[in-house]
């Protein structure tokens, strides 16, 4: 049945990576980055709402903002890859989303939360779109399909681990601060925001 050709195609996709270090040793490196990308993704609107007070039109905006400059991201990271090659864009737009990162930690309005969002959009497409075309690179003739199926299987399998670390924090720093006297909500935005810094 389907189910079985599927693990078998599976299988024999991993035996053949086994021959291509650099793609495995770039595949552990994807399943390290891509969870930042994820929590980013996932807890946005939670940190949005939390930390900044936004409400659902807010959030809305910062979607619409945040996919905006993803085109853009998209187009600049493209000419990037073409000029200086797919390891120095991808380091480049890995430390744009660390910068990004950063930045968030020290927000403290609206405002700073939609600049940076508009960063991260750009960041974001950086790190996809580079990491697909490091994928093509990477793969043999005739193997393509088999390298991206694999490349999306590791993204799919990792991707409950980057927000179960970053809520399991959240969550811990939360209480941990109104041990120290905070009130319920002071504590929940110090957690979010020192949980913040697990993305980086």
């Amino acid at each position: 049945n389907y189910f079985s050709v599927a693990f078998k195609q599976l299988g024999e996709t991993i035996k053949a990576a086994r021959g291509f270090n650099e793609f495995l040793k770039f595949m552990l490196a994807y399943l390290v980055y891509n969870e930042g990308v994820i929590i980013a993704l996932d807890f946005a609107a939670i940190l949005g709402a939390v930390l900044f007070g936004l409400e659902q039109t807010g959030l809305i905006i910062f979607f619409i903002l945040v996919q905006a400059t993803n085109v853009l991201g998209a187009l600049l990271f493209g000419n990037l890859q073409d000029r200086f090659g797919g390891k120095p864009s991808l380091s480049i737009s890995i430390m744009l989303m660390v910068a990004c990162i950063a930045a968030l930690y020290f927000a403290q309005n609206q405002t700073h939360f939609f600049i940076i969002g508009g960063f991260v959009g750009i960041a974001m497409a950086g790190v996809q779109s580079v990491s697909r075309a490091m994928v093509a690179t990477f793969s043999p003739p005739g193997k393509s399909a088999e390298f991206f199926g694999f490349f999306a299987l590791t993204g799919r399998t990792s991707s409950f681990i980057g927000p179960a670390v970053f809520g399991y924090l959240a969550a811990e720093l939360t209480l941990w601060y109104q041990s120290q006297g905070q009130d319920i909500v002071l504590a929940e935005q110090s957690g979010h925001r020192l949980a913040i810094l697990s993305i980086a």
